[in-house]
């Protein structure tokens, strides 16, 4: 059972950093495998970053990584690591960058688990339309080699969150665990400076805590922060996510613990 365990924990944390199982970063000459390496959106048949850079893949490295399991027609938030072949300047300027269009050969890619952010007009409202039925364990797991991940942003676009839970220990359980990221859109309790979100967990017809499970989950939040900075004359420089933990994936707590990030975008770079 521990090996098993730890087999699930290895795959689960190569999840949460978004690196092909199968992929080669290195080769025995010592030369690296990629020009490139990070988050991007797929949008349609290229890739983008936010400050704009457009990464067009070869057909041929696609169908590779389709063999294995990437579907990029399916997929929103990528983790990639790619060869350039060629790159084209453009003629596009936005917030003083001139954004790049590259010719991209993929050596890895890893699809994030994509969602649109919910809204509900009250906590009470929340409460009683979506279902939670299970914790999450933490919003801040820490790997085998001590390294502990945290909720960050993807540009003004996507929050992402690694997120900690347990469950039976089957892969195929992974599918029953659904999170939902909700707004609450109301303006008595809004700050001008802080957005606040809730992490609901359904654990669906799973029944067990064998595990800990730890994976990405990135949410599409752009119109609700274009939304608050209509209102507010710019970004909140603070981002809460409430969600009940409990270190033992079982018992569903009254209440919140908050996971919060400090932002500055004078000085953030878009791509985080």
């Amino acid at each position: 059972m521990f090996m098993k365990q730890l087999k699930f924990l290895m795959v689960a944390f190569t999840l949460l950093m978004g690196v092909s199982l199968t992929s080669c970063l290195s080769d025995d000459a010592g030369e690296s495998m990629y020009d490139g390496i990070g988050y991007v959106r797929t949008k349609g048949n290229y890739f983008a970053d936010p400050d704009g850079n457009m990464y067009y893949p070869t057909p041929a490295s696609v169908t590779e990584m389709e063999a294995q399991g990437f579907n990029m027609l399916g997929t929103d938030l990528a983790y990639i690591a790619f060869k350039k072949v060629e790159d084209t300047p453009t003629t596009k300027t936005v917030d003083n960058i001139t954004p790049q269009t590259y010719r991209i050969k993929l050596v890895s890619a890893a699809a994030v688990d994509s969602y649109y952010a919910e809204t509900a007009t009250s906590v009470e409202d929340m409460e009683s339309s979506v279902l939670e039925n299970a914790p999450i364990v933490t919003l801040e797991p820490t790997d085998n080699y001590g390294q502990t991940y945290k909720p960050w942003m993807y540009g003004t676009e996507m929050l992402v969150l690694p997120v900690s839970w347990k469950m039976e220990n089957k892969e195929e359980m992974l599918k029953q665990h659904t999170m939902k990221l909700v707004y609450i859109n109301d303006d008595e309790n809004e700050s001008g400076t802080e957005l606040v979100f809730y992490l609901i967990h359904d654990k669906g017809t799973d029944t067990k805590t064998d595990v800990f499970a730890v994976r990405n989950k990135a949410y599409d939040i752009e119109n609700i922060m274009e939304s608050f900075k209509a209102k507010n004359g710019s970004y909140p420089t603070t981002i809460t996510i409430k969600a009940k933990t409990d270190v033992d994936g079982a018992t569903l707590p009254e209440n919140y613990t908050d996971y919060s990030i400090s932002l500055n975008w004078s000085t953030q770079s878009k791509s985080n």
